[in-house]
């Protein structure tokens, strides 16, 4: 038939094909009544003009192949601290700070309760200096008591061997008191250290204080009243004069290199645009990867949580026949494109094809420069 080949379910074609029918119909009625024929002697065909399909084409030239990765990204603050207590079942007495607060590094933020641990520590901090006073005067006092005993030894007696020897036994029994003495004042005052130390540690962990200059990022609610858990979460600071654009994944590691930028895309906000990035401390990394910007872009003002795209080139070639994307099939690990036969019917056409980019592909064989190809 001589409409195979074109599309089947064509309105205008049907409707001509059935106008066609109908006047054969009508002069063969004509002819078997009697009626006059046609001049020629022969049927009236009605001849109707050959209708192009119409598609989308593309056209394979030469150009570049380039196959990238986007990688998202957000830019976060470089230093960022989060406040716990190191103690639990205490009450939170004060809060010194609110969110949105701007804070220096020493900064009290917040403390427990007082307890007695303040009269504790000092009538500790009392005795410690009491005995370390005692300490010495045993020293001084023994100093005292020998030189006393040998002047009366030297001016005060005859100055006998017996005598002599009773002296120095006296001596050597004042020394052993003294040594007897000393260790207890010691073992007193290292008692006493240990456990003003541990009251002092106690006293600390009822105070925390800001690691950072920086801004209250986030608070529990309710702080003020409530009882601490140790370890648990209260307050977050964020340092918002410098950050990094953060990558999170360590699958993504091998892809970049020290001192090699790197594109970078913001869509919305007012930081939109293109930057460059370079990955920072490398030797660092572990599940977050960092990336800096580059010098240029010094005084740029990114806010924190704004999020990025990174765009890596993984391969490309240039100055080659390429067609777009689009164009191309698979079909049993082959490839295939649809081009325009001489007759406007579509045909397959079989390609080798190279690197497949994101827009373009490369074809290697099977097309020549110019030739159109079906889009859709």
């Amino acid at each position: 038939m001589r409409m195979m080949g074109r599309e089947r379910n064509n309105p205008k074609k049907e409707r001509c094909l059935k106008c066609a029918a109908v006047l054969v119909l009508a002069a063969l009625c004509c002819g078997a009544c009697g009626g006059g024929e046609p001049e020629d002697g022969g049927l009236l065909i009605m001849e109707q003009e050959s209708e192009q399909l119409r598609y989308d084409c593309g056209e394979a030239s030469i150009g570049d192949v380039v196959l990238t990765k986007r990688i998202p990204c957000t830019y976060l603050q470089k230093e960022e601290q989060e406040v716990s207590f190191s103690v639990s079942g205490r009450q939170i007495a004060k809060v010194a700070v609110r969110p949105g607060d701007t804070v220096k590094k020493g900064q009290l933020l917040a403390e427990l309760a007082e307890d007695d641990g303040a009269e504790r520590i000092e009538e500790l901090e009392y005795r410690i200096a009491r005995n370390r006073l005692l300490l010495e005067y045993v020293d001084l006092n023994e100093n005292n008591e020998i030189s006393a005993r040998w002047l009366q030894f030297l001016y005060r007696s005859g100055r006998s061997a017996g005598e002599e020897e009773a002296l120095k036994d006296s001596i050597s029994r004042l020394c052993q008191d003294n040594v007897f003495l000393r260790q207890d004042y010691q073992d007193a005052i290292e008692l006493d250290t240990m456990e003003l130390e541990s009251l002092h540690q106690e006293a600390a962990a009822s105070r925390i204080y800001a690691g950072i200059d920086g801004t209250v990022s986030w608070m529990k609610e309710n702080l003020e009243g409530s009882t601490c858990a140790r370890g648990e979460v209260i307050i977050r600071l964020i340092d918002g004069s410098e950050g990094l654009f953060v990558v999170k994944g360590t699958d993504q590691r091998e892809l970049f290199k020290e001192g090699v930028p790197v594109e970078m895309s913001i869509g919305l906000g007012p930081a939109a645009g293109r930057y460059e990035l370079l990955p920072y401390e490398m030797e660092k990394w572990d599940e977050r990867l960092t990336f800096s910007l580059t010098e240029e872009y010094d005084g740029v003002i990114i806010d924190v949580g704004t999020a990025g795209t990174l765009t890596l080139v993984l391969d490309s070639r240039e100055g080659v026949l390429t067609v777009p994307a689009r164009a191309v099939h698979r079909a049993d690990g082959r490839s295939y494109v649809y081009v325009v036969g001489e007759s406007g019917v579509r045909e397959v056409r079989w390609v080798e094809t190279g690197l497949f980019g994101d827009e373009t592909v490369e074809i290697t064989k099977g097309l020549e420069e110019r030739e159109k190809v079906i889009l859709r």
